[in-house]
């Protein structure tokens, strides 16, 4: 395993403030198929509000999709996750480094938390501002949001499969 990750899963589960983003507990198969449940809900959102033009929550509930997917693989094999770069860094850790999943999957739950995060600062910007005409509210365009259509439903089909 690269150091860096050693690093990042250490911090994880032995943070040196606040509680850990990462706790071993027993594997739960009934809370893994509710994460894989609203992992599929989200997918069917996704689809739902790209079809209605609305390509911020395409993207958004492209992410949700995938990351509770992501949640569900580590419940299986006994982890809970409580932040999103933790349970990121340990799905890279336990199904890629393992080759359980190929390194794409972790390519593509990061671009949409990446694109994810770009509008959640967009909102941050526009709500703290007092004039109209500074919220900068940017404008998302089917291209935008249509990448991860694809990636959503591959991703979540994938970790469906490695963890039935």
């Amino acid at each position: 395993m690269p150091k860096h990750m050693e690093k990042a899963l250490y911090e994880c589960f032995n943070p040196k403030r606040g509680k850990p983003g990462l706790r071993r507990i027993p594997v739960n198969a009934g809370l893994a198929r509710k994460h894989m449940d609203k992992a599929n809900k989200n997918l069917r959102a996704m689809k739902l509000v790209h079809e209605n033009d609305l390509f911020d929550w395409t993207i958004i509930c492209g992410y949700y999709a995938m990351y509770h997917a992501v949640l569900a693989s580590l419940l299986n094999v006994g982890i809970r996750a409580d932040t999103h770069y933790c349970a990121v860094a340990a799905f890279e850790t336990f199904y890629v480094e393992r080759g359980k999943v190929e390194r794409e999957y972790v390519k593509f739950i990061k671009r949409a938390k990446q694109l994810e995060e770009k509008y959640a600062e967009a909102l941050d910007r526009a709500r703290g501002s007092r004039i109209s005409e500074q919220y900068g509210v940017e404008v998302l365009t089917n291209d935008d949001a249509e990448w991860i259509i694809g990636d959503a439903e591959d991703f979540v089909l994938e970790i469906e499969e490695v963890i039935a």
